[in-house]
């Protein structure tokens, strides 16, 4: 395994920290994901063509994670679905002029919490 990719989301969940500690929300979304999605690299490998895909990444990992026996499946069904919410949060954090509402920032610090203690 690369661990360079594993340092890279343990350097991003630090951020993620530090934005969260600060309330600093508005970026947290993108932060989180590409933490999520360099620890799925992480544990993945080479990628086949030479480099991951955004939309491609999340069944190679659920598999791979089955296979090494890395989560339960409830952790695995929660990953799935933060990745999937974290994609739509990392759109509207860089490609939006728009805030996040009072919900989605608790959501945010929910996912959070869950990729610090899988990420670690």
């Amino acid at each position: 395994m690369n661990t360079i990719y594993k340092e890279k989301a343990l350097e991003r969940i630090s951020i993620a920290n530090w934005q969260v500690e600060n309330n600093k929300i508005k970026t947290l979304g993108s932060t989180l994901y590409f933490a999520l999605f360099n620890y799925m690299q992480y544990i993945l490998g080479e990628a086949p063509q030479g480099k991951w895909k955004h939309i491609g990444i999340l069944k190679p990992f659920l598999k791979a994670c089955i296979t090494k026996n890395c989560f339960d499946r409830l952790t695995l069904r929660k990953l799935s679905n933060a990745y999937e919410d974290l994609y739509q949060y990392r759109v509207k954090a860089d490609y939006s002029n728009e805030e996040f509402t009072e919900k989605e920032k608790r959501e945010l610090i929910s996912l959070f919490e869950l990729l610090k203690e899988v990420i670690k």
